[in-house]
C-alpha cells in the first residue's frame, strides 16, 4: 500500500464519543439552571469548569454549529463526561484521515505526539507511526455529536437544532507543546503528499513559533512536486491562529477549512448557499490566509480558488466521496460502501452553484457532495474524512479513482 508515501501530521488524540442521551443532556441542563441568556451570549472556545462547558455545547447546538472549546482542567472534563455513556475512538485529524484511507485500502504515515494502550490497539496495521512521545499517557478528547430535532429546555426559552453538528472538548497537554519526532524529516523528504494540521491547541506563543521553525527546516527536504496541504482547524486562543497563518502560507501549497473555520477568519457569518457571498469569501480568505491556493469544504461541496484550483478540485472530488461515505456508514464504511457512494445523486445544492454567475466570474471551481439519506447518519470526523480522500487522490492517485466529476 506504498504507506511512506503520504504523510499526514502532527498529532492524534483519543476520543471518547458521547453517545447522544436527550433525557441526560435536558436533566443536566435543568440540574446547572442554564438560562437562555447565557445561550445566547458570544459562545467562549475555554471553558472554566464542566458547566461552562455545557453551556458551550447548547451554545453549538443553538446555533447549528460545530466547535471546539478547551476545558481549564482535566477534572472538570471528566465531570462533564461523568454524566454520559461514550465509546472510545481514536481522533486528530491526521488519524482520522489516515484510518478513512485505510478503510478503502490505502495506507499512510501518522506523525503522534501521544502514546498509549487505545492508540496501540485501534490504529490500523495499514499505518505507519511516527511518535514524538518518550512516555505513555492519556487526555482524551469528549465529543458530543447532537442531531437534528432536538428541543433542549432552558430557563426563560428552548433550544432547538435544525442539524446535527460535533462539538470537541479538549484538555491536551501533549498536543498543546506539540512535540516534533526527530523521524518526520526523512518521513517527509520520502512523501509524494504531505497534509500539516494540529496547531489550533498550542498555547505559547514563543514554542509555536519553534515548532513553526522547526516544521519548516523539515519540509525544505520535500520534493518540489510534492503537494502539502494544510487543515485548519478550531483554535483555542486566536493570538496562536494569527502566528500560524503568518508563517503556514510560505509552507503549503493549499490552505483548506470548513465554513465554522471560514466564519472566524471574514469575521461573520455567511451563507455557504448564496454564490455571491461565496465568491465575497473565498476571494477574502485567499487575500486574508495569504495563500495560493483555497479550499474550503461545506456539507454540499468543495470550493476551490487559485493559482492550482483544477488540480485540487480533482481530488477535492474524492474528498467529498469519502466524506459521504463516513456520512451514511460511519467507522464501518467499506471500499466497497465508498464505489458504491460513487452512483448516488450529487447535492443539488452543489450543482446549482457550479454554473452560478458570480462563482463562475470568481473563477472557484466547486465540487458537489453526494446526497446520503440515512436515519442516523454521522458528523464526527467528517471533515476528516474529506482530508483523506483529498489526500488519497493526491498521494495514490493509481489506487483511488478520482469521483466522477462534473462538467
Amino acid at each position: 500500500m506504498h504507506r511512506e508515501r503520504i504523510v499526514l501530521g502532527l498529532g492524534g488524540t483519543v476520543d471518547h464519543e458521547v453517545i447522544w442521551d436527550l433525557a441526560k443532556v435536558q436533566w443536566l441542563a435543568d440540574h446547572m439552571g442554564i438560562t437562555m441568556d447565557e445561550i445566547e451570549d458570544d459562545p467562549s472556545s475555554v471553558a472554566a469548569d464542566a458547566r461552562s462547558a455545557f453551556i458551550y455545547l447548547l451554545q453549538m447546538m443553538y446555533r447549528n454549529r460545530g466547535g471546539e472549546c478547551h476545558v481549564h482542567s482535566i477534572d472538570s472534563l471528566k465531570q462533564l463526561a461523568s454524566h454520559f455513556d461514550s465509546r472510545t475512538t481514536l481522533g486528530g485529524t491526521c488519524v482520522r484521515a489516515a484510518i478513512a484511507m485505510n478503510r478503502i485500502g490505502i495506507g499512510s504515515t501518522v506523525h503522534l505526539v501521544s502514546i498509549n494502550d487505545d492508540v496501540r490497539r485501534l490504529l490500523p496495521t495499514g499505518i505507519i507511526r511516527i511518535c514524538s512521545a518518550d512516555h505513555d499517557s492519556l487526555e482524551p478528547h469528549i465529543i458530543f455529536q447532537f442531531p437534528a430535532d432536538n428541543n433542549v429546555r432552558v430557563i426563560g426559552g428552548v433550544v432547538r437544532t435544525s442539524r446535527p453538528n460535533r462539538v470537541i472538548f479538549v484538555h491536551d497537554l501533549p498536543n498543546e507543546l506539540m512535540r516534533l519526532s526527530p523521524d518526520l524529516g526523512p518521513a517527509l523528504a520520502r512523501a509524494d503528499a504531505v497534509m500539516i494540521s494540529g496547531f489550533n491547541t498550542m498555547k505559547s506563543p514563543d514554542l509555536l513559533q519553534e515548532r513553526l521553525d522547526c516544521l519548516r527546516e523539515m519540509l525544505e527536504n520535500t520534493n518540489d512536486e510534492t503537494p502539502i496541504v494544510y487543515e485548519d482547524a478550531g483554535f483555542h486562543d486566536e493570538a496562536m491562529r494569527d502566528i500560524v497563518v503568518d508563517k503556514i502560507c510560505n509552507l503549503v501549497d493549499i490552505h483548506s477549512l470548513n465554513e465554522d473555520e471560514a466564519t472566524a477568519y471574514v469575521q461573520r457569518s455567511f451563507d455557504p448557499q448564496d454564490g455571491a457571498e461565496i465568491a465575497c469569501v473565498m476571494e477574502e480568505l485567499r487575500t486574508r490566509l495569504m495563500a495560493s491556493n483555497v479550499l474550503l469544504h461545506t456539507s454540499h461541496y468543495a470550493a476551490v480558488l487559485g493559482e492550482r484550483a483544477e488540480r485540487f478540485a480533482k481530488a477535492a472530488a474524492t474528498g467529498c466521496l469519502m466524506a459521504s461515505t463516513r456520512y451514511a456508514h460511519g467507522d464501518t464504511m467499506t471500499r466497497e460502501d465508498f464505489e458504491k457512494m460513487r452512483t448516488a445523486p450529487r447535492d443539488t445544492i452543489g450543482m446549482r452553484l457550479i454554473d452560478d454567475p458570480d462563482i463562475v466570474r470568481s473563477g472557484i471551481h466547486i465540487v458537489p457532495s453526494y446526497n446520503a439519506h440515512v436515519l442516523s447518519p454521522t458528523t464526527i470526523g467528517l471533515g476528516d474524512s474529506f482530508i483523506g480522500g483529498l489526500m488519497a487522490a493526491l498521494g495514490a492517485s493509481e489506487e483511488v479513482q478520482a469521483a466522477p466529476g462534473v462538467e
